[in-house]
């Protein structure tokens, strides 16, 4: 894919530069992990159509951010930690401590339900190798139902690739 069709379906799959995040610079060279992905172009149309679906997915938006911002601090990627947090706090989807916190591996103290029993799982996955207990599978399904619970999983397992791949390239915060 070249960059100009890169670029115009970066913009349709996530709104203009600055709108829901900043994805090019003033240069309007594309920034965070978008680099890694127009290396590639089938690469970049495939991530490209994969975050759209998984941002679509029947998880909740909170769920699905505190998992994103759970799994940059487990990689300690500095660009997502910055961008995800800073645009979650601004959404006013969690607060500056619950990021904080989130991303240092911690559980915000206000976490409660369904989100709560998502870090968990969430957390184990990251942490402990082998299958999720069935237990923990259980009660996330009970918090969550099972169309909920999958897209948690997706937006684990999506968020942990592009944290990789930022990591790789060292990604330099933006701004």
């Amino acid at each position: 894919m070249p960059p100009h069709h890169f670029a115009a379906f970066t913009s349709r799959a996530y709104g203009a530069n600055g709108e829901t995040f900043t994805y090019q610079d003033e240069r309007g060279a594309f920034i965070g992990g978008f680099p890694l992905y127009v290396q590639h172009p089938r690469i970049a149309l495939a991530h490209n159509e994969l975050a759209v679906a998984v941002f679509h997915l029947a998880a909740p938006e909170r769920v699905r951010n505190m998992t994103t911002l759970a799994v940059a601090g487990h990689f300690q990627a500095a660009s997502e930690m910055s961008s995800q947090s800073n645009r979650y706090v601004k959404k006013a989807i969690v607060t500056a401590s619950e990021a904080q916190a989130l991303m240092a591996g911690n559980k915000p103290e206000s976490l409660e339900g369904p989100c709560s029993v998502a870090l968990e799982v969430t957390s184990h996955l990251l942490s402990a190798s082998g299958r999720l207990p069935d237990p923990l599978w259980d009660a996330c399904v009970e918090a969550l139902g099972e169309d909920a619970f999958f897209g948690l999983l997706h937006s684990l397992a999506f968020y942990a690739w592009l944290c990789v791949g930022v990591n790789a390239l060292d990604v330099p915060v933006p701004a």
